[in-house]
């Protein structure tokens, strides 16, 4: 009964999944809407690259809040959009300069190389709209205020809640963010956090950030991102996922905007446009970093979970100072660039990775550097781009390399090389490859997007890599392969079928494992209102299986502009190597997937009213997951002791 309520008061009290209000001068009905966008962007993530991603989602959210005029857009303002590639960016310039600035967004259909799921995302960050002379002369007009909170309640206890040495703090999570700023020139954000488990608020962060004035095009005080080049030396403004053709370089600098607690830097950073085709960029950055240390006071491990919840983690937050000081120089013409990236860090500790032979490789010492040449060209349909890097974390070298060729608006066919020597290794590194660090891997992707019919949309890609040095539970190096076919149909207007195999072979303790996953999908959407999706999973790995079948259904409420989105699930895996991963319905702007093993069943209820002007957004979510194959889960001070596990989630925003 109490969960019965709950339900009820959340349906009554909240709403789900609106559009995003329509920049001015575009009817944007018929286009894509941002959950959906989310939806298929992030249709083949996988848990272990969810925190990344939340990263990247919540910077694209930033963008489309504040979208582009098409007319008026840089290749740089078009760089920071990762489905377009520079054979597209470079065909939507050449049709402005031929035929005249677009007085909509359906002229796209006659840009060559713009299909229509590129000129459908594209409707979410750009408009058409003619150029207007005084347009950069308002530096801090029309300031606009953006302020969001978000509170998740657990219906339940964990063990480290009751235990007088687990957790110092409630067992609640929440976070606030405010921005203020116009369109184009200024912007500035606040932000803080406190996690489940947590006593205080300890995770803060603040910006601002001019665009576009004179000479300077761009300057921030405060936490920002940076990537420059293929990410090799610095790789901080793009996600990087195998699924999606490799299109183009990194975004330069941008705004921390995430509540992310870790890959960021705290400093200023400027961009200058000293000439018409070359940019010099310069950053600094001092913060701290949660670290743990040997008995003798060196740093043992670099921390990234972020959590200060327990007496351990309080001790390990905030104990090694870092300072960053680094450049990039950038020439581009005519489809041509050249970059040169560096930066040296220096730690206020020395860095000890201990003795473990996967651990060897890691840096030593409190005094790092990194440099690397970029390089590419576009013409019309080919591409090509790479990067070379050497750091002097043991003299190591790595490179990468990419092709891409347009065959037609219909056809794109890449391939990806990378080198990266196990001497090899840059903190801020952030390019393809298998392992979470672009180090200790080589190999070789390529990649197809094909769309041979009308309707149909065919992507695969095979990857083969290899490790030299031995990685974590490896007595020797190491190699793999991972092939991906993925196959979208749309059988009429309204129905979508989504087919997809994927094999990948790696070694895991010395065992070569082979992991095949299916994914089965029916879409079904009526009078834009419903929106069924059906969803079968299998995973199957040295004969242990596991499937999942779950069930969403979205509805549209035009008045009172209230949407409820729903999801049930049921899944049976033989153990945890065999487990499923599934994205839920989530709050906005964010992203939710989880792996689930045993037996049991899951249930999500997200819902969302937003007023009729866009400026008061208020959604909440409920989770429910119930094993029938035990009575505790989690670990640790993260048992649980119980099946159930329910909880609440709250999120208010204010546009004024």
């Amino acid at each position: 009964m109490r969960r019965l309520l709950l339900l009820l008061l959340l349906v009554s009290f909240c709403a789900a999944q609106a559009q995003s209000p329509s920049p001015k001068g575009e009817d944007r009905r018929g286009l894509e809407s941002w959950d959906d966008f989310v939806e298929e962007y992030t249709s083949d993530v996988e848990r272990a690259e969810e925190e990344d991603l939340q990263l990247h989602l919540q910077e694209l959210k930033e963008l489309s809040e504040h979208p582009i005029n098409i007319n008026t857009a840089t290749v740089e303002d078009f760089l920071q959009l990762p489905f377009l590639s520079e054979a597209q960016i470079e065909q939507i310039h050449a049709y402005i300069y031929l035929h005249g600035q677009m007085q909509t967004l359906s002229e796209l259909r006659l840009v060559p190389l713009i299909d229509d799921a590129t000129r459908k995302w594209l409707s979410l960050f750009a408009f058409a709209e003619p150029e207007q002379d005084n347009a950069k002369d308002k530096l801090f007009g029309s300031l606009r205020h953006d302020f969001s909170t978000r509170l998740d309640i657990p219906l339940y206890y964990r063990v480290g809640q009751q235990q007088e040495n687990g957790y110092r703090g409630d067992a609640l999570y929440h976070r606030i963010r405010y921005q203020i700023g116009n369109s184009r020139h200024f912007q500035a954000g606040l932000r803080v956090e406190k996690d489940a488990g947590e006593r205080f608020y300890d995770s803060y962060g603040a910006y601002a950030i001019l665009h576009d004035v004179g000479i300077l095009d761009k300057a921030i005080v405060g936490d920002y991102r940076i990537g420059f080049g293929e990410g090799l030396v610095l790789g901080g403004s793009i996600w990087n996922s195998k699924s999606t053709p490799p299109l183009k370089t990194q975004g330069g600098i941008r705004p921390m905007v995430s509540n992310d607690e870790t890959n960021f830097l705290r400093g200023a950073a400027v961009t200058l446009s000293l000439f018409k085709h070359l940019k010099l960029s310069a950053f600094g950055s001092y913060r701290k970093r949660d670290a743990t240390l040997t008995d003798e006071g060196e740093v043992q491990t670099l921390r990234t979970d972020g959590y200060h919840r327990t007496a351990s983690e309080w001790e390990r937050r905030r104990n090694l100072g870092s300072a960053v000081l680094g450049g990039n120089i950038a020439w581009y013409n005519k489809g041509l660039h050249l970059g040169a990236t560096g930066y040296w860090q220096k730690f206020d500790r020395d860095l000890n990775p201990g003795t473990q032979q996967y651990r060897a490789i890691y840096p030593k010492g409190n005094s790092f550097g990194v440099a690397g040449l970029n390089y590419g060209y576009t013409r019309y349909r080919l591409s090509f781009a790479g990067e070379t890097a050497y750091s002097t974390v043991g003299s190591g070298w790595a490179t990468i390399n990419r092709a891409s060729w347009n065959i037609s608006r219909n056809y794109i066919l890449s391939a990806v090389q990378r080198f990266y020597a196990y001497q090899y290794y840059s903190f801020y590194a952030s390019s393809l490859a298998e392992n979470s660090n672009s180090q200790n891997e080589s190999g070789v992707l390529l990649h197809l997007q094909a769309e041979p019919l009308a309707g149909l949309q065919l992507t695969a890609y095979a990857d083969f890599f290899h490790h030299p040095w031995p990685r974590y539970r490896m007595t020797h190096g190491s190699t793999g392969q991972e092939f991906f076919l993925q196959g979208s149909y749309a059988v009429s207007r309204r129905h979508t079928l989504l087919a997809r195999y994927q094999l990948k072979r790696k070694e895991n303790g010395d065992l070569m494992e082979p992991h095949h996953r299916v994914k089965l999908q029916w879409t079904y959407e009526l009078k834009n209102r419903w929106r069924l999706q059906t969803t079968g999973l299998y995973h199957n790995v040295l004969g242990r299986n596991g499937f999942l079948l779950s069930q969403n259904a979205r509805y549209l409420l035009p008045k009172p502009n209230l949407t409820l989105n729903a999801q049930l699930g049921y899944f049976n895996t033989d153990d945890y190597l065999s487990r499923i991963y599934l994205q839920s319905p989530a709050l906005y702007s964010t992203v939710s997937s989880a792996s689930y093993y045993g037996h049991g069943m899951l249930g999500v209820l997200t819902c969302r009213w937003q007023s009729k002007n866009g400026k008061w957004m208020l959604e909440g979510r409920y989770s429910l997951l119930r094993y029938f194959d035990r009575d505790e889960q989690g670990t640790a001070l993260q048992r649980i002791l119980s099946p159930w596990k329910n909880d609440l989630s709250f999120q208010l925003r204010v546009k004024i």
